[in-house]
């Protein structure tokens, strides 16, 4: 993605304002769009004599929020080496025997 800087320049005797592609621009204000969202604006902007583009740099994707780091990643590994998941299958074993003499007890309980 790239963002982009346009202002409009008003011709003499024109609208201060124009609305184009969903976005509103003012007589020598700047705005900023982005590429993804509006490259084939930026595009058509370019080439009239009303509008001055300035294209920045590619910019790099950013990590969505769900994704670890590396760093969290190796811990998370070197934190499962030691962890005693053998006891957590039994925890989760009694906690689910415990729910079914429970369900058993309240069904005789209704008859």
């Amino acid at each position: 993605m790239r963002k982009a800087k346009v202002i409009y320049t008003a011709p003499e005797g024109d609208s201060k304002v124009v609305d184009m592609g969903g976005e509103t621009f003012y007589d020598g204000k700047e705005t900023e769009l982005n590429t993804d969202d509006h490259g084939h604006m930026i595009e058509k902007l370019s080439n009239n004599q009303h509008f001055d583009v300035e294209l920045g740099e590619e910019e790099e994707p950013k990590r969505g929020p769900g994704r670890p780091k590396k760093r969290d990643f190796k811990a998370g590994i070197e934190g499962a080496r030691d962890h005693d998941f053998e006891q957590d299958r039994r925890d989760l074993s009694d906690k689910i025997g415990k729910q079914n003499k429970t369900a058993v007890a309240n069904a005789e309980n209704k008859n």
